[in-house]
């Protein structure tokens, strides 16, 4: 099955949080090659971003912030190199198919892309952890699942 996951949910592997059993799952579940986890080239910038976040508000100390970071980037490659991954390239026909979702869903830029670059790779389902996404994404015929409710 191919699972797109935004960046939302993505994070949760790297910071525990409500909703981080579910995600935790979702790559067990990709590493012994059941499921394919799909996701943008911006989840990754996001990702760090939030981790980035997490560091400067003191949650994480400097050694605990590169270790996550370095876990970030280590499962990215074995994910990638085990085909357990795909990362899909920020082309410009997604970003300009992600401005109608922005007008008529009212959903922020990145919130608009990954739901165009789901819709656009074919993603059997999408996780977020975002009800707004979650509702835009069921309104366009995707199965969406929102990790903090499960």
């Amino acid at each position: 099955m191919n699972i797109y996951i935004d960046s939302s949910a993505y994070v949760k592997e790297y910071h525990d949080e409500m909703g981080s059993d579910q995600v935790h799952r979702i790559f067990e579940n990709s590493r012994k090659g059941f499921d394919i986890i799909l996701i943008s080239l911006w989840t990754i910038s996001e990702t760090i971003n939030a981790i980035d976040k997490h560091f400067m508000r003191h949650e994480f100390s400097e050694d605990e912030y590169k270790t996550v970071l370095g876990a970030i980037f280590s499962d990215l490659l074995d994910l990638l190199e085990n085909k357990n991954l795909k990362i899909i390239e920020i082309e410009t026909n997604l970003v300009k198919m992600s401005w109608e979702y922005i007008s008529s869903e009212h959903l922020s830029a990145a919130d608009s892309l990954h739901l165009v670059t789901a819709i656009r790779s074919n993603a059997d389902i999408f996780y977020a952890a975002d009800k707004r996404l979650i509702r835009a994404a069921m309104g366009k015929n995707l199965k969406a699942v929102d990790v903090e409710e499960i």
